[in-house]
């Protein structure tokens, strides 16, 4: 059956619907990858960003011991243990604040400076641990910082080193 000034049969009719169905399977698909794209590529930012406060956290304290070369250079106070100097939490009430409200000794800002560090690393990088080793090499003195914290649920830590020369 024909009607009138149309030349489309009764079998020709449902390919118009069956085109719009295979388009939106291929736009449903696309769309669904760039989801995920997008999800990795916040992993990522997260990733970098947590990379970015660790070395600004590993960079703090190099600046510390650049302030107090002397002391840094000639004695092991700005050497510390990952375990030494924890912090459970990023309370006010546990921010060691000695030397701000008086005159300290270099051998106190030495310690001072660790714990302040060390609480500065758990408030910007909770789950971390920081240690400072050094090297004598001739007359230079090389500082290793290392800070292992956690990355991501996908990568739970990461190890940053930083090396210093004073």
């Amino acid at each position: 059956m024909q009607l009138a000034g149309s030349r489309q049969s009764f079998k020709e009719q449902g390919i118009g619907l069956i085109e719009v169905l295979v388009a939106l399977l291929v736009i449903a698909i696309g769309v669904l990858g760039m989801a995920g794209v997008h999800t990795k590529a916040l992993q990522h930012n997260q990733s970098a960003y947590m990379h970015s406060r660790a070395t600004i956290v590993a960079g703090d304290i190099l600046d510390r011991m650049r302030l107090n070369k002397h002391l840094a250079r000639t004695s092991d106070l700005y050497r510390i243990s990952a375990l030494e100097h924890t912090f459970s939490n990023c309370d006010n009430n546990d921010y060691p604040d000695h030397c701000e409200i008086g005159s300290c000794t270099p051998e106190q800002m030495a310690s001072y400076d660790m714990q302040q560090w060390k609480f500065y690393l758990n408030c910007e990088l909770p789950g971390s641990t920081g240690a400072v080793s050094y090297t004598d090499v001739g007359d230079q003195r090389i500082y290793t910082i290392r800070i292992g914290f956690p990355d991501s649920p996908q990568r739970p830590a990461s190890d940053l080193l930083l090396k210093g020369v004073l």
